[in-house]
């Protein structure tokens, strides 16, 4: 158990009003808004999607439906994180491009099942 949380238990216990009494803490790092994040993740999200070799369909509905609205971030993040994964998975793979090459039939099929069991 964090030691912050048992003193702030103990102060209370003893009849301390812990919501009165100001705590120095760590300041806050400067809030970036909504509007310049999405447009950070969202060229980030586009570079990925190249890297990921992303449907044209995924890439479509996904552009259409996420306009910028602070509602969208939650999806904003899973979807960075997802195609951060995916890159990862990809390059500790090598050259692990969809597409089959000559010779390499046994390698796409591993792929591709992988990712399925994945997001099934």
């Amino acid at each position: 158990m964090n030691i912050k949380v048992l003193e702030l238990e103990a102060n209370e216990a003893n009849g301390h009003n812990i919501d009165n009494e100001e705590y120095p803490c760590e300041p806050e790092e400067p809030q970036v808004p909504w509007q310049i994040t999405f447009k950070e993740q969202r060229q980030l999200i586009l570079e990925l999607w190249d890297l990921c070799y992303v449907s044209i369909i995924h890439r479509t509905q996904f552009y259409l439906l996420f306009k910028g609205d602070p509602a969208d971030q939650i999806y904003m993040e899973v979807e960075l994180r997802r195609l951060t994964w995916l890159q990862q998975q990809l390059a500790e793979l090598g050259n692990a491009s969809p597409a089959p090459h000559a010779g390499d039939e046994h390698t796409t099929i591993s792929l591709s099942s992988r990712f399925l069991s994945v997001y099934s």
